[in-house]
């Protein structure tokens, strides 16, 4: 017999996955993960009102009550793992953790100690940022990053291609363009790169582009989202 538990709250069930969106309006193509499709999995996806990106990019704390309080009704909903789509969430993994009883991924920088330790100790690794200028030594380290390894950083922040993400629809083929040419510019440089991170949700429809364009390892935040599910739904073989 199967018992399927009462859960307080939930008025609909199945939900695997929850993700904290920020309230942004922008396209979101499949393969971004604001996107239902990019998902073999049901995905419950909850705005939280106060979580503009240039607040969570900060690491604003005034709205931190707003994401503990929007996380815990996702674990009400049922869901048995909880991310985001900004990688700067990070600065909230900490608060939200504590308030929930489920596991907490809510940025693709929590990564980064496993992909340093798993290309060769002096490769560098890559990191496609939203805003280079606020991953700061404190944020890496909030994501565990090894005082050994070596980063090389890069955004297109100042592009047309991202500034205008906002105001009109989005062409895929212009931005992806835009972003292998700053992955490129980053592994064809004098550092030896082993692996790439995209920090930004985003930037996770080109991941195989831009695998494709430097032959590395890439991460981003449907790596994190996957790995997730499949810890918290492990396959039964017999």
């Amino acid at each position: 017999m199967t018992v399927y538990r009462l859960l307080p709250q939930a008025q609909g069930y199945g939900y695997e996955i929850g993700l904290l969106l920020l309230n942004l309006v922008e396209t979101h193509v499949p393969g971004d993960t604001a996107h239902a499709g990019t998902y073999e999995y049901p995905v419950l996806m909850k705005v939280v009102e106060t979580a503009d990106a240039g607040r969570v990019t900060r690491g604003d704390k005034s709205i931190e009550q707003e994401i503990v309080a929007a996380a815990v009704e996702l674990e009400r909903m049922g869901v048995k793992a909880i991310s985001s789509n900004c990688g700067f969430m990070l600065h909230y993994q900490d608060a939200v953790r504590e308030a929930v009883n489920v596991p907490v991924f809510l940025s693709s920088l929590l990564q980064l100690p496993l992909i340093a330790r798993s290309i060769r100790p002096r490769q560098n690794i890559a990191i496609l940022t939203a805003f280079a200028d606020r991953l700061t030594p404190d944020v890496l380290r909030l994501a565990g990053l090894p005082d050994d390894a070596g980063l090389v950083v890069s955004s297109i922040e100042t592009t047309p291609e991202f500034r205008s993400m906002q105001h009109q629809d989005l062409d895929t083929e212009a931005f992806g363009h835009r972003l292998e040419q700053a992955v490129r510019a980053l592994c064809n440089g004098p550092e030896d790169v082993g692996a790439l991170l995209l920090e930004c949700a985003v930037f996770t429809p080109y991941a195989a582009r831009l695998q494709q364009a430097i032959d590395v390892p890439v991460f981003d935040f449907v790596s994190l989202i996957d790995h997730a599910r499949q810890v918290t739904h492990r396959k039964a073989y017999f």
